[in-house]
């Protein structure tokens, strides 16, 4: 049974019987996401796309909500979402359906506004309204929004006694909480109800406490960061307690871990978990390995870290590693290097993401297919245009001025131990093998390398959607300019591995860590190695280095870890596709152990590498000292 109406406009409909009769909806969805990807070609801003449907860039089940100072793009598109108002409403996905439909939402929630609690949070429920209706227009049946998105950061918090899940009816029907602090969980309540999906936010519970209770801070309460779930008639379905905070001084750690899953009326169970807690043995990989859940709801306000990780490069990585379709919300706020949203499949790749430099919403929307319907093997996925370094640093062009804009953390990568890999010259081949060792953890490595000039010759302008872009001639440039970069003349690389203990917010939290990757850097001096940002890339001086084949290979435990596939490429922090390496477990040596290997298998040469790793945690060594050598 298929998701959508006929081509005559009908279709079966749900509980609320027959529908109107109209333009059929999945016409009126892919006209509309057609035009606005043709609105972003060849522009920097272009929506990344999905590798769904079959479509040659992935972009048409990409619906993003960015704004646009063009008038004729604005009146096309009004005239556009005018003739969808016409389709009949989207009928909802059931348990017979292949597929349900998603969304999540990069939400850019304003920081430290100064108004009152409660008026805040208003203003950014009703910021929601026009993101879940652009969902329910393309037929989403649940859509997800971030941690903190209802609040934002550096603001005032507001508690909010959130009832138990199936508790009383639906908050949308209590009129009584029209003008008093209920008001929030009113107004999302009838949001689900009135645009008719799943609604995912989060927000901060205040639960009274127990009689007697020793721990009961002196408010007489507590305080949980929490994600709440509306279900279709505006219903409180689920809630999660945020089990493993990253120094939230406001909310409180809940007695004891939830494992939640909530069951959908599209035959879907998903599991829930926030943020910090996907760093964790418990409630995340728990989930997956002791309730089966294979569709988990993410909701963060992810501080992306350079090299290993930044926000999809993390989430898409967790999601390959325990084969899960994950769907991911995050707060965006590029100034404190938060953004990253996405749809993940597993070990079948990425749907759809977003790394937004911008301060705005922009939202992802995809068809997922239910688990039951996945197929055997990954479908190869082209490589989106953004990866294709011809197309990002030709003619002059440099994408240094918009990434700046995104402040992110940068690992402490002078704890690792490294080795500076050969750069050859142009056109000279070279094969480096060896192993890094960090105490007894051994990181073995072979690559082979290949020195281009990037627009001087056909064979190095690489195109990476498997062919090879026509020559281009030479940039100009300034020569001022050119001796205004600091003698940076392309990267250096270096295989780094690290085994220990890492701190975070200022050691108080501290996490067993394994890696064993390779990073680029801008000098021969390892304390460069990936700086953040790097200008003048476009110039014809850079030397690229072109990476033919990477082989990487460490021994982890094979209990009390999770190890994933952590990649970047490119200047705007996009993550490899997953049918561009592979990453293979066997038996170690001895036991409990488990020999991991990541082997770059792109056909053609890659350029421009930023980070090729794997990233394990070790749970057993979580709350030891930091690692200071």
């Amino acid at each position: 049974m298929n998701n959508e109406s006929d081509a005559n406009g009908e279709g079966p409909g749900n509980s609320e019987g027959p529908r109107t009769v109209g333009m059929p909806r999945r016409t009126c969805r892919l006209f509309l996401n057609v035009f606005i990807c043709a609105q972003f070609q060849g522009d920097s801003r272009r929506p990344t796309g999905l590798y769904d449907d079959g479509a040659a860039d992935g972009c048409l089940s990409f619906l993003s909500c960015m704004s646009c100072s063009s008038m004729t793009w604005t009146a096309v598109l009004a005239s556009l979402l005018a003739l969808c108002a016409t389709a009949p409403t989207a009928r909802c996905s059931t348990p017979d359906d292949s597929n349900y439909f998603a969304a999540v939402v990069d939400f850019a929630a304003p920081r430290a506004t100064g108004k009152p609690a409660l008026q805040n949070m208003m203003d950014n429920v009703r910021a929601l309204g026009p993101l879940v209706h652009q969902a329910a227009q393309v037929s989403a049946d649940i859509i997800v929004f971030p941690e903190d998105g209802l609040q934002g950061f550096d603001n005032e918090v507001l508690p909010l006694s959130v009832p138990a899940p199936g508790e009383g009816g639906a908050p949308c029907d209590d009129d009584a909480a029209e003008a008093a602090a209920g008001q929030p969980l009113r107004e999302l309540s009838c949001l689900a109800r009135t645009h008719g999906v799943y609604l995912v936010v989060n927000l901060v519970d205040e639960q009274p406490c127990a009689a007697g209770d020793a721990k009961c801070p002196a408010r007489g309460s507590y305080h949980y960061n929490t994600n709440v779930v509306f279900d279709r008639s505006g219903k409180i379905v689920a809630k999660y307690h945020k089990y493993n905070l990253f120094g939230e001084k406001y909310d409180d750690v809940p007695p004891a871990v939830e494992l939640v899953t909530f069951d959908t009326d599209f035959g879907v169970r998903f599991g829930m978990f926030i943020c910090f807690d996907i760093f964790f043995d418990t409630p995340a990989a728990q989930l997956v390995r002791e309730r089966n859940v294979t569709d988990i709801i993410f909701s963060a306000a992810w501080f992306s870290e350079v090299p290993f990780l930044t926000a999809v490069q993390m989430h898409s990585g967790w999601a390959h590693a325990l084969d899960v379709t994950v769907l991911a919300s995050g707060m965006n706020s590029p100034a404190v290097g938060s953004t990253g949203s996405g749809i993940y499949r597993g070990r079948h790749g990425i749907y759809g993401y977003t790394m937004n430099w911008r301060q705005e919403h922009t939202l992802v929307f995809a068809r997922v297919p239910k688990r039951a319907y996945w197929q055997d093997g990954v479908r190869p996925q082209p490589f989106p245009d953004r990866l294709d370094p011809v197309r990002n640093y030709g003619a002059g062009a440099d994408p240094y001025a918009d990434v700046s804009a995104l402040h992110m953390k940068k690992d402490n990568l002078t704890l690792y131990r490294t080795e500076l890999l050969p750069r050859p010259a142009r056109d000279q081949v070279v094969e480096a093998a060896g192993h890094v060792c960090h105490g007894a953890f051994c990181c073995h490595y072979d690559v082979q390398m290949r020195g281009v000039a990037l627009f001087q010759t056909a064979s190095a302008a690489v195109s990476l959607h498997g062919g090879y872009s026509r020559p281009r001639a030479a940039a100009t440039v300034d020569e001022e300019d050119e001796e205004a970069k600091d003698d940076f003349d392309g990267f250096y690389y270096r295989v780094v591995a690290f085994s220990g203990v890492k701190g975070h917010k200022g050691g108080v939290i501290s996490t067993g860590t394994q890696v064993c990757g390779l990073v680029s850097c801008l000098s021969e001096d390892a304390r460069s190695c990936f700086g953040q940002i790097v200008a003048g890339l476009d110039s014809p001086s850079i030397k690229w280095t072109e990476f033919q084949s990477v082989y990487l290979e460490a021994e982890f435990p094979r209990e009390d870890g999770v190890q994933f596939a952590s990649t970047l490429v490119g200047p705007r922090y996009d993550p490899l596709p997953a049918s561009a390496f592979s990453l293979e477990r066997r038996r170690g040596a001895e036991d409990g152990t488990q020999n991991l290997s990541l082997e770059l298998t792109q056909r053609q040469p890659l350029l421009d590498l930023r980070a090729f790793a794997i990233y394990g945690r070790n749970f057993a060594w979580d709350g030891q000292p930091p690692t200071d050598s």
